[in-house]
């Protein structure tokens, strides 16, 4: 299996343990009867910030995510896995890694830094199916 499709697996499974986080503090906010509801009416009592944060973390996730599984198997139908793209799916990986930690434990910094590397990198990647 390809690098980048290998990178794709591993961020799929980021994605799918992603939810975990803000699901244990809407537990631990919430209880168990709130959690097996539909959740018709809103909780009274507020996440604690850490749960606030996960579930921003994981909606970031989600609002990017798409575009890298396009580009990567975009990238792959058209036979254009090199070099760069083996760094750029690296990258992109690292950078959403570093994006959910440090969102989770607040750090801005490293945050920010691990959001411009993901979108750097997904937008290179992007360029790549329209660019040669």
């Amino acid at each position: 299996m390809n690098f980048e499709y290998q990178m794709l697996a591993l961020a799929s499974a980021l994605f799918v343990l992603a939810f975990a986080p803000a699901s244990l503090a809407k537990y631990q906010a919430f209880g168990t009867k709130w959690m097996a509801s539909n959740r018709d009416a809103k909780p009274q009592e507020a996440l604690p910030a850490w749960g606030e944060r996960c579930e921003r973390a994981h909606n970031n996730l989600k609002d990017n995510f798409p575009s890298f599984i396009a580009a990567v198997l975009i990238l792959g139908a058209l036979g254009r896995f090199d070099s760069s793209t083996h760094i750029l799916v690296l990258i992109w990986v690292i950078g959403r890694i570093m994006h959910f930690g440090a969102y989770a434990l607040g750090n801005v910094p490293v945050r920010f830094m691990g959001y411009m590397m993901g979108i750097v990198s997904n937008l290179i990647l992007l360029a790549k199916v329209f660019i040669p």
